[in-house]
């Protein structure tokens, strides 16, 4: 569905200009930034083909939405000022390519996070690098993740960077990025650190790599001399935490004035101002009331079904049905708050099943989340590798039975009519679908669009009436003798398009295993490590079933297609065109 921006905000649910109920499912997507953006570059692949690619995939896996967190240390000075470079212009094509295709943005410009771009040229410039060597080198590099909050001249780099940001124009389109229609919401920053007792408590700091992205030396010397002084004039706050909480809420309130203005200066109310309230999405009332009073017009958390923890472990085994549901009613009890829900990022890591995407897409409908963001898609190009999160792993052709879960989810969560989901242990089913852990089947079936992720024998409740088959498998509709994903399109009264994918194989484990240490499951290099996908270019059998066929013809034209017994027709991965009789 497209909708028809600006959207609005009223009584808790977003809505768009024309006043239909928004929702939106669909990517994280990093072909412009970090390891994504490098894997691209090392293997001497085009960026912009690249996302060309990308987008078809989007078109046919029912992808609405784009969440983008922007490396900002990858596009700004140490003043915060933008810095026009490849990345950015592969940035300004995603923009337009999204626009081209009606798929909807959230944009959120600070994600503080070092990117592999820092760790690449260190090396190559070895001893001769210093903080001055690119002109690139962000002004997050000198600043600690809680400081962002709290420091002033933090404060001053990120406002002039949402200023030169979002004034910045495309060199194609000419367009600011304030003036794209679809950007619908903005998040200031990604997932932000606040003040914790030992922090101001101690010198040390405790073991593990989460701890590491707060203040240490100077800045944290600076951060407890201004923390000690709130203390004191605060003498009615009886313990530590207590003044944290309180320094918190000052911090995050001066936060909101300084920037959400910008915001407003720049798209005018054509954009939702979102933030991010925690992991778990656990807001009482008295949040809620704070956030509304401060300009914050959606809330956005995060759902993930983490059996292995973010270290590279495969889960396909475990049953994430079970998570699922406890995730919804962890939610339903915690999250207080009427704003409008967004989740930024979700995945059951470590899995390649299709099925826990759609338990979760029902679960979203059932807990008032309006947007949702899968993390991350793995752009095609290097997709063979994953080297990205390696525990987040979907690709339309390296991740088949992931990708058709996905889209069945997307159609699940798209629909008009509510879910109205019966839950049991390894089955839940409601109005259009169904979800079975054993097989790892979903399918979801209404008048016009039919999804399958497995083989199944699903009755159609009007066969003549379908204008779009996404499957894997065999059904009534069609078969296939590949495990590789399927699309197809009605065209004419008696004409079909058929987008045929390739059969796929994986190689090894696509997590890799526990081969890195704790958190360093971000990227690989695809020029030093072996590929964990195979695609297959060999024909496999497929059949139409729901009439009988002329003839199928490559769309080029080029090719003649023959048909062998049973009415199979064999067919190399490729596009076609299906004539019935």
């Amino acid at each position: 569905m497209q909708y028809t921006t600006p959207f609005k905000v009223i009584n808790g649910t977003i809505y768009d200009a024309d006043g239909r109920t928004v929702r939106l499912f669909g990517v994280n997507y990093y072909a412009p930034f970090n390891h994504n953006f490098y894997n691209i570059l090392e293997l001497c692949k085009d960026h912009y083909k690249a996302i060309d690619e990308d987008f078809r995939h989007f078109a046919e896996l029912g992808v609405r939405f784009i969440r983008i967190h922007l490396y900002d240390r990858e596009i700004t000075d140490q003043e915060g000022n933008i810095v026009e470079n490849l990345n950015l212009d592969v940035f300004d094509y995603l923009l337009e390519k999204a626009e081209a295709q009606n798929i909807y943005i959230m944009l959120t410009p600070i994600v503080w996070w070092n990117t592999v771009s820092t760790q690449i040229n260190v090396e190559a410039d070895y001893a001769y690098w210093y903080t001055g060597s690119h002109p690139n080198f962000g002004f997050a590099n000198f600043y600690s993740k809680d400081s962002l909050i709290w420091k002033q001249e933090a404060i001053e780099c990120q406002k002039r960077y949402f200023r030169t940001l979002f004034a910045h124009k495309g060199k194609r389109s000419g367009k600011r990025i304030c003036d794209y229609a679809n950007i619908v919401a903005v998040e200031p920053f990604n997932e932000p650190d606040y003040i914790v007792p030992w922090l101001v408590e101690s010198d040390d700091t405790p073991a593990g790599m989460g701890c590491r992205v707060f203040s240490q030396g100077k800045l944290r010397r600076e951060l407890k001399e201004i923390f000690r002084a709130f203390a004191k004039e605060h003498p009615e706050l009886s313990d530590t935490q207590a003044v944290c909480d309180a320094f918190n809420t000052k911090n995050l309130k001066h936060y909101f004035k300084e920037l959400f203005p910008i915001v407003d200066e720049y798209f005018g109310d054509r954009t939702i101002k979102t933030s991010f309230v925690g992991y778990r999405g656990h807001v009482s009332p008295e949040q809620d009331a704070l956030l509304k009073a401060h300009g914050v017009e959606a809330i956005s958390f995060n759902s993930y079904l983490n059996a292995g923890g973010f270290d590279a472990v495969n889960t396909d085994g475990v049953n994430h049905l079970p998570m699922a549901e406890r995730w919804l009613n962890e939610v339903r009890e915690h999250c207080r708050s009427e704003l409008p829900r967004i989740i930024y990022e979700f995945d059951a890591s470590g899995c390649q099943n299709g099925y826990p995407l759609a338990a979760q897409a029902a679960a979203f409908r059932g807990n008032r989340v309006q947007m949702a963001a899968y993390f991350t898609y793995t752009p095609a190009a290097v997709a063979q590798w994953n080297p990205g999160w390696l525990v987040h792993y979907l690709a339309m052709e390296h991740t088949p039975a992931k990708a058709a879960g996905f889209a069945a989810a997307a159609a699940i969560f798209h629909s008009d009519s509510e879910p109205e989901t019966v839950i049991a242990d390894e089955h839940w089913e409601g109005k259009n679908f169904t979800i079975d852990r054993n097989g790892d089947l979903v399918i979801y079936a209404d008048e016009k669009e039919f999804y399958y992720s497995n083989d199944n024998e699903k009755e159609l409740p009007s066969p003549e009436t379908l204008e779009k088959i996404f499957g894997r498998g065999s059904s009534v509709a069609a078969s296939c003798s590949g495990n590789g994903c399927y699309v197809l399109e009605k065209c004419a009264e008696k004409e079909w398009l058929l987008h045929l994918h390739p059969a796929q194989k994986f190689l090894c484990d696509p997590q890799r295993g526990r081969q890195y240490r704790h958190m360093a499951n971000r990227w690989v290099s695809c020029t030093k490590e072996p590929p964990v996908s195979q695609i297959s270019d060999r024909a496999v059998e497929f059949a139409f079933k729901l009439a009988p066929v002329e003839s199928i013809t490559a769309v080029n034209g080029e090719v003649c297609c023959n048909v062998t017994a049973g009415n199979k027709w064999m067919l190399h991965p490729g596009d076609y065109r299906i004539r019935l009789k």
